[in-house]
């Protein structure tokens, strides 16, 4: 694997366009010989994002590789108010069972994923 990577994909929100991030993310993870486990687990926690995102102007994803770890950045989407709740059902909760960081802010979502091996 190289040292990084970066891919940048910007699509519309309708639910539609949603199976091409799937793709894209499914194509990086044969380049980077993912686990079925590990693109498992990113692609649900991509989706749950996804799935939060309102009708409107085109979202981007950044998907990137480096340091042992895969990243994706989601925005612009609003979450904080969501992922800022401790609550043990809650969206922070579920997506910390399929990736080991999330950072939100105002704009954008990070999920990253550190990689076996």
């Amino acid at each position: 694997m190289a040292d990084s990577d970066e891919l940048t994909l910007t699509l519309p929100r309708e639910r539609d366009y949603r199976r091409i991030a799937h793709l894209v993310l499914g194509g990086l993870g044969v380049r980077l010989d993912l686990t079925i486990e590990t693109l498992d687990d990113l692609q649900l926690a991509l989706g749950t994002i996804l799935d939060r995102v309102e009708p409107g102007k085109p979202i981007t994803i950044t998907l990137s590789t480096g340091e042992g770890a895969i990243a994706a950045d989601v925005g612009p989407v609003d979450l904080r108010r969501e992922l800022a709740g401790s609550d043990d059902l809650g969206l922070k909760h579920v997506l910390l069972t399929l990736v080991d960081d999330v950072e939100v802010d105002d704009q954008r979502v990070r999920l990253t994923k550190q990689l076996d091996g």
